[in-house]
C-alpha cells in the first residue's frame, strides 16, 4: 500500500475552515486595498501641494524676470537722458566760455575799458 492517503482509505479531510480562510484572505486583500488607496490619496495630495508651489515660484520668476527687464529699460532710457543733459551743460559751458572770451578782447580792445 501506499503512503499517501487517498479516498478510499479515508485519508480525504474537508476543508473545515476554509470558508473562514478565504474570508480572512479577503479582508485581509481589502485592508491592503484600502490601505493602498488611502496612501495613493495622500501622495496625490502632496503632489498637488507641491505642484502649487512649483507654479507659484515660476510666477514669481517670470514677475522678477518681468521686472528686471523694466529696470533694465528705465536704466537705459536714464543714461540716454543723463547723455543728453550733459551734452547740453557742455554746450553751455562752451557758449559761456566764448562770451567771456569775447568780452575779454572788447575790454583789451578798449585798454582796460568796457565802452570804447
Amino acid at each position: 500500500m501506499s503512503s499517501v492517503p487517498s479516498y478510499q482509505h479515508g485519508g480525504y479531510r474537508p476543508p473545515i475552515h476554509y470558508a473562514a480562510d478565504q474570508t480572512k484572505t479577503m479582508e485581509d486583500t481589502t485592508q491592503a486595498y484600502y490601505q493602498a488607496d488611502e496612501t495613493a490619496a495622500r501622495v496625490l495630495n502632496q503632489m498637488t501641494a507641491q505642484r502649487q508651489q512649483l507654479q507659484g515660484a515660476n510666477n514669481s520668476v517670470w514677475g522678477m524676470r518681468e521686472a528686471t527687464e523694466k529696470a533694465k529699460r528705465e536704466m537705459t532710457e536714464l543714461q540716454k537722458k543723463y547723455r543728453e543733459k550733459k551734452q547740453r551743460l557742455y554746450i553751455t559751458i562752451g557758449l559761456l566760455a566764448l562770451t567771456d572770451l569775447l568780452l575779454l578782447l572788447r575790454i583789451l580792445q578798449c585798454h582796460g575799458n568796457f565802452y570804447c
